[in-house]
């Protein structure tokens, strides 16, 4: 007697619920590993390391066990079904392994859209995102992603090379990095920030004919929000690009009153060792502006 079979690894539930299938299956067949080699184009070791549960064989591996383990089974409907459940434990033990391995990756950093002030910041915050999902692949992004974002435009936004074009290539990136929903509005809120409105009807028209429903709706109200606060905010002055033009006012002031000043001597000193002397604007003791100005 051979020694007993290594207990399947539970790590992966999916993929343990797999292996303990076979099991049963070449248990029913009353099969060993070395007799169903000879069935199977696959050596005895390939086939005990798939029902091992610590990997997931590939699927003509796992057909081929399953094939000769029903060989011996009279009622063909019965192997027909037997054999699509193979199909199906299968399908969902991969899901199980992908997911697992997802989890795996997982960051444990949250994205902070809601700090991005720069697009070198923002950039920064959709690869929090990227690798708090589980750092999905290139080449899943652009399938969830229906072609919207490409594999090679996703490894560029990942590597900090570019990022998005518009706004639609934008959210498309964040949903199939796991932003769902209301959870986008931040996002949204950091792209105004950065990126700016639309300068147009026909942008805006553009840039949301082909957005999910819900998000057009999400950034319309992001849109009014942001352009109320921007007014509220304008009206207080704290907007940079009008404290900066408040700023070149007041120099611009000052250089005109510079230029249109005169010496004035007191009539009296106010100290006996010097005399003192100050600069006086010409509107302020109602001279014209025609007048020469001091040297």
């Amino acid at each position: 007697m051979g020694r007993p079979e290594a207990p399947v690894d539970e790590t992966v539930p999916e993929r343990a619920e797999f292996a303990h299938h076979l099991r049963a299956l070449r248990r029913a067949a009353d099969l060993t590993y070395a007799e169903l080699a000879e069935l199977v184009p696959y050596s005895a070791a390939q086939l005990k390391r798939a029902a091992s549960g610590r990997y997931l064989p590939p699927f003509p591996l796992a057909f081929a066990y399953a094939s000769a383990c029903h060989d011996r089974m009279e009622d063909g409907d019965l192997r027909r079904i037997a054999l699509r459940r193979i199909a199906l434990l299968h399908d969902y033990a991969e899901h199980g392994a992908a997911e697992y391995k997802l989890r795996e990756r997982r960051s444990t950093v949250l994205a902070k859209p809601h700090l991005a002030r720069t697009l070198a910041d923002l950039g920064g915050a959709m690869r929090d995102q990227w690798a708090y999902a589980g750092r999905p692949s290139y080449r899943r992004i652009e399938r969830e992603t229906k072609n919207w974002v490409s594999h090679s435009t996703a490894h560029m936004i990942v590597t900090a090379r570019t990022i998005p074009r518009d706004l639609r290539q934008y959210v498309a990136f964040l949903e199939a990095c796991e932003v769902y929903g209301l959870s986008v509005t931040p996002w949204l809120r950091a792209w105004i920030r950065v990126c700016g409105f639309p300068k147009t009807d026909e942008e805006f028209t553009r840039t949301t004919e082909r957005m999910n429903p819900v998000v057009s709706e999400i950034y319309r109200k992001v849109l009014r929000e942001e352009y109320c606060a921007l007014l509220r905010r304008s009206r207080e002055g704290e907007i940079p690009e009008v404290r900066e033009l408040e700023a070149e006012a007041k120099r611009e002031l000052h250089e005109l009153i510079a230029t249109r000043t005169l010496p004035v001597r007191p009539l009296t000193p106010v100290y006996r060792s010097s005399r003192l002397y100050r600069t006086i604007s010409p509107a302020a003791v109602g001279l014209r502006s025609d007048l020469p100005t001091a040297p």
